[in-house]
């Protein structure tokens, strides 16, 4: 070990203790010149948060930094990770805390929550319960065993699932894996998991992360093929859809009659179909035609269901 590389170490040390530390005190503890000591407090300074506080006239950690690791658990680091990923959508005040607090717990990496993407909504507990084994299993590249109940039918059917990567959306976590059941990629809700556990047989992953699948879908559907859905809004309701970006390839166009017009490419028109439902009647699908006549068969559908219905006068 070399003589520079202790100097450094007893340095790092004396931060950590609290001592007072000044560039007169390391000369004289490591015998060594004023232009060594600077030298070496601007290499430290390049990796460690490291400051002159001149109330106390020493150099020291700033904000509570310590060389010290915590005794973490692989399910606190978890945990951790997921609330900082979570807590982040707040706003840069909570981020800048949450990193600071990453800092002091030597754990400023996301790694311990990759392959975990989480929208803006707050999470709810069903299903949460599998987070922790599910997170071991992604790092491992490990196959789990999962008895899932299907929410169309109540089927229940066991599944080993390659698992790729968790999400949140709609207010529901989801997995997203390769099913060997049905042969193919699959999305999973973990309310929806009766039981999971990890087996002793491991996968050779492909390339497939939550960045090359999400932003084609407009919710937590992704087995579909890409289609452009073309829809147009009264201009009446145009402040309340124009309040934010409903999807990353939007693309909006005023037309002259004073109506708004929005495009999307979509993973299906499933999860999208359900979203136009929330501003009728001041939505008109243009595209796709099958759409377009979904929405129309399902509204009639509907008021034929209220027709009779005490004080409701059909339009």
């Amino acid at each position: 070990m070399s003589y520079k590389f202790d100097s450094l170490i007893i340095l790092l040390n004396k931060l950590d203790r609290g001592e007072k530390v000044t560039v007169r005190s390391l000369i004289e503890d490591l015998q060594m010149s004023e232009r060594t000591v600077h030298r070496y407090l601007v290499t430290l300074r390049t990796a460690f948060p490291i400051s002159y506080d001149r109330h106390t006239g020493s150099y020291a950690f700033e904000d509570g930094y310590t060389l010290k690791r915590p005794d973490l658990s692989r399910e606190e680091v978890i945990t951790f990770a997921l609330a900082k990923n979570m807590l982040t959508n707040l706003g840069p005040g909570m981020e800048k805390g949450l990193e600071s607090i990453a800092r002091k717990i030597s754990m400023a990496s996301n790694r311990p929550s990759e392959g975990i993407s989480i929208g803006p909504d707050q999470a709810p507990a069903s299903g949460s319960q599998y987070i922790i084994p599910l997170q071991q299993a992604l790092s491992n590249y490990q196959s789990v065993e999962i008895v899932y109940r299907r929410l169309y039918d109540d089927e229940t059917t066991k599944r080993i699932v390659d698992p790729y990567y968790l999400f949140f959306r709609d207010g529901f976590w989801n997995l997203r894996g390769y099913c060997r059941l049905r042969k193919a990629l699959r999305t999973f809700a973990l309310d929806r998991i009766v039981e999971l556990k990890l087996t002793g047989r491991y996968f050779v992953p492909m390339h497939l992360t939550p960045h090359d699948e999400l932003p084609g879908s407009f919710g937590s559907y992704l087995d579909d093929e890409e289609v452009e859905v073309v829809v147009r809004f009264d201009k009446e309701i145009k402040p309340y859809v124009t309040r934010k970006k409903w999807h990353q390839s939007q693309i909006d166009a005023e037309l002259p009659d004073g109506r708004l017009e929005l495009r999307f490419v979509v993973n299906g028109t499933e999860d999208i179909r359900k979203w136009l439902y929330q501003w009728i009647p001041y939505v008109e699908v243009v595209s796709p035609e099958e759409l377009r006549e979904t929405l129309v068969a399902e509204l009639s559908e509907t008021v034929n269901r209220h027709k009779g219905v005490q004080g409701f006068s059909p339009p």
